[in-house]
Order: C-alpha cells, then sequence, then structure tokens
C-alpha cells in the first residue's frame, strides 16, 4: 500500500523536496494509517511531516479523549502537532449551518491558517459516499468527479486506497486508532448509505470503490478541459465594464454555462444554485434589451443591450430639487451640479448633452425650474421629432436601471431639456432671447452617469 501512495502522491505533483506536509489527524483509522505511511515517506519524498487535530467540542468527553490520543500519538512518534479547538454549536447557531457544516467550517479554518500543505486522509470509499450523496442531491459533472486529489493547500495522499487496505496496514502493523461513536448514527446522510446503500451496491460490484475511483479520475480531465474553455470564453467576452452577450452566445452550452457559473462566482454571493446559472443564461439570449435577472445577496444580472453588468442593489433615485434663475444645486446621491443661468440677451451657445438654452419670455425669469426624474408620458421635441421620453432613451440605447437617473428640467408646461438627451426643441432659445442657461455638471468625472 505504501507503494501505491507514494505512486500516486508523484503522479499528482502534490508535494516537492523541501516541503512541510501537515497531516490532519483526528485519531481515526484513516489519519493514523496517513500520518505512519507519510512518516515512512518523508525521505523518500524530502518532506518534512507534521500534524494538526482540531477538537470539536461535540462528542464531551469523547472529544477530550481523541485530543489526548493524537497527543500521545504523536509524541510517541517525535510528531510536532498543532491543536485548536472551537464551538461548534455556537456558530451553527449563529449561521444557521448545520452542525456538520459549521464543525467543518471551524476545522478547515484551523487548518488553512496552518502555512503549509495539509493533507486530510480521504479514501476511496469517501470518494464513492461523496458522489452519491452528489448524485442523490442533484449534480452535475464536477460533482460526479467526486473528491479532487489536491485544492489549493491541501493535498489527499489516501484518495487512491481502500478503508479495507487501510485496515490491513493498520493491523499488520499494530498502530491503534480511536474511533467515532458518530459514524454509526443513522440520522446522518452519510452514514446511511455507508449502511444501507453502498453494501447493496457492493453487492453487485465488489469493486465498487475503485470503478467509482476510476470514474472521477476520467471525469475529471473532461471537467478540467470543458473549465479550461470556459476561462478563455469569459476572457473573450469581457469588457471593461461587463461582458459581451453575443461573444457568449457563440459557444455551446456546457462551456457557456461554466462561464457564467465562474462569472457568478466573482460576487461571492450566497446560495447561488443551479437555477440562477440557467436564469443568466438565458438572459444572454433575451430578446429584451434591459431584461434583469435577480441574485442572491441583493445582486442582479442586467441586460444593457449587448452587455451583461453584475451590479449590486438597486441605484439610489434622487429628490426633486427647484431653482430659480440664478440658482444651483447639487442633487444627491448623483454627483450632479444643477444651475440656472440669467441671460437678457442670450447670444447663441451650442446645445449640448447636459446644456441647454430656453427661452424666458416662455418661462418668466422668476419661474421656478424643477429638476426631477422623468414621468410617465413624459415628452419632448427633438431633430426627429415629438418623441416620449422613453422612446428616446431606448433609441439612445441607455440602460434601463439609469433612465430615471437623469435629471429632466422642467416648468408647469412640460419639459425643458433632459440629461443626457438635451434640450426640448419647442423651447430652445434663439439668439436675442431672454433666456435661462441650464446646465448639469458632474462633480466628478468617473461618477458620470452618462457616457
Amino acid at each position: 500500500m505504501r507503494d501505491k501512495i507514494l505512486s500516486w502522491m508523484r503522479g499528482q505533483c502534490m508535494t516537492q523536496p523541501g516541503d512541510t506536509v501537515i497531516c490532519a489527524v483526528s485519531g481515526g483509522a484513516d489519519s493514523v494509517c496517513m500520518l505512519h505511511v507519510l512518516l515512512s515517506l518523508r525521505n523518500t519524498l524530502g518532506i518534512t511531516v507534521e500534524a494538526a487535530h482540531f477538537n470539536h467540542q461535540l462528542r464531551g468527553e469523547e472529544s477530550d479523549r481523541d485530543e489526548a490520543f493524537v497527543r500521545t500519538l504523536c509524541a510517541e512518534l517525535g510528531v510536532v502537532l498543532h491543536v485548536d479547538n472551537g464551538d461548534v454549536r455556537a456558530r451553527a447557531a449563529k449561521t444557521h449551518e448545520s452542525v456538520e457544516e459549521a464543525a467543518r467550517a471551524l476545522r478547515y479554518a484551523f487548518f488553512s491558517s496552518l502555512p503549509c500543505l495539509i493533507a486530510t486522509a480521504h479514501t476511496q470509499d469517501d470518494n464513492l459516499e461523496t458522489v452519491l450523496l452528489n448524485l442523490t442531491r442533484g449534480t452535475g459533472l464536477a460533482g460526479l468527479c467526486g473528491i479532487p486529489p489536491t485544492r489549493d493547500s491541501f493535498i489527499r495522499p489516501m484518495l487512491a486506497v481502500s478503508r479495507a487496505e487501510i485496515e490491513a496496514y493498520l493491523e499488520q502493523n499494530g498502530l491503534p486508532h480511536v474511533t467515532d461513536s458518530t459514524n454509526f448514527l443513522p440520522d446522518a446522510r452519510r452514514n446511511r448509505l455507508r449502511q444501507s446503500v453502498i453494501p447493496l451496491l457492493k453487492a453487485e460490484n465488489p469493486s465498487l470503490c475503485e470503478t467509482a475511483f476510476r470514474m472521477c479520475r476520467l471525469l475529471e480531465a473532461d471537467e478540467a478541459q470543458l473549465s479550461a474553455q470556459a476561462e478563455a470564453a469569459l476572457r473573450q467576452a469581457r469588457l471593461s465594464d461587463g461582458i459581451r452577450c453575443s461573444a457568449l452566445t457563440a459557444y455551446p452550452a456546457a462551456v457557456r454555462t461554466r462561464a457564467v457559473k465562474l462569472l457568478l462566482g466573482e460576487i461571492h454571493a450566497s446560495k447561488l444554485s443551479e437555477r440562477h446559472i440557467r436564469a443568466v443564461d438565458r438572459l444572454l439570449f433575451s430578446e429584451c434589451p434591459s431584461a434583469r435577472v435577480s441574485l442572491p445577496g441583493g445582486f442582479s444580472a442586467q441586460r444593457e443591450y449587448d452587455r451583461l453588468l453584475l451590479t449590486a442593489g438597486s441605484p439610489a433615485a434622487f429628490e426633486p430639487v427647484t431653482l430659480l434663475a440664478g440658482e444651483s444645486a447639487v442633487l444627491q446621491p448623483l454627483g450632479l451640479r444643477v444651475c440656472c443661468e440669467w441671460q437678457e440677451n442670450f447670444s447663441e451657445i451650442q446645445n449640448t448633452l447636459s446644456t441647454f438654452a430656453v427661452k424666458c419670455d416662455t418661462i418668466g425669469s422668476t419661474t421656478q425650474i424643477l429638476f426631477r426624474p422623468r414621468r410617465a408620458h413624459d415628452e419632448m421635441r427633438v431633430s426627429g421629432g415629438r418623441k416620449t421620453l422613453k422612446k428616446l432613451m431606448i433609441d439612445r440605447k441607455i440602460p434601463l436601471d439609469r433612465r430615471s437617473l437623469l435629471p429632466v428640467a422642467a416648468d408647469e408646461h412640460g419639459i425643458l431639456g433632459v440629461y443626457g438627451i438635451g434640450v426640448n426643441l419647442d423651447r430652445a432659445a434663439a439668439p436675442g432671447d431672454r433666456a435661462v442657461i441650464i446646465r448639469i455638471e458632474e462633480l466628478e468625472k468617473e461618477d458620470s452617469l452618462y457616457d
């Protein structure tokens, strides 16, 4: 078995000469065997071997017994031991995780804090159980790959051997170990699989663990290839502020949905599921240029014509502001300053998307000018004729979530002009008119709402 583990570790490039490998030792059969084997291989591999134990404080005296056993074992073997503990039930109550999830989170947080390679003692049997668990709750190709041989700083030297091989090794070498009594409780799904389902499957195929292990390695290669293609597709589709939808839709679903999953992973939203991935994938093909999909954690995926953006929350609205000629104000939280400047004898200026002149004899020099969000049925005349603001904003490809953030300058008779669109030609001033110049300026260029 030792040679089998050595071959497996070398084939997976788990260690390099000079590495320190910390064995996660619970005191159970698998981890005791792993510690013993790696100690025997340390000179061959050129590594230093240490151990770590995490006391979950879930089983009272039995938990303390396990810790004491590991301390004694490491002292006898002359192995440096790192020990920590945590209140699993307190974390589960706070985070609403299951006790098993909370225990794993605390345990792996401890292991990850150690600046070395961490070896865990997962076996072929654990791998089979993981594949079956993934099948029962629904999974894709990645879930059928089972337990990965390596991940970040974690390595799994025992993944190529079975529990039966480990038990034989322990007996042959007279190695003591402890047994976790919760391994036999029928209320845990993994235990039920181990005790009831897997024996039936092994009656059909006694080598099921080895068969599943080989299957996982084959599927792992397929998954790696598809993931690499998805990463390349995502890189190709990236824009400075989003994703080009047409670039992703050119790929087959197996690549495209993986690219979407990678993209959603960047926002670190909790509780993302396959349903969300499918919804965003459909969004790529949507005929609605401003379609949106809500995601967990207050995030959303938003179409802006051929762009896909991931946003946090909804843009904040602004409160309407009323000004007289000669006054100015800041529209919060837009980062825009609005100004009204009186001119007795208007000299021609170039009306722009953010500066426009309106006739004063139409509105009166003391008439209040209101800066507000758009309203239903707002309309104005532009060079192409009279149009509703909705139609104008669609024509100019202004994103849906920004349309209510473009200030509309208006009086009691209607619209004077709109930031990002320009002046209402029905109200535009001509040279020699008494006029008010309306300017809408960005406080900071990078905060612009309109490109």
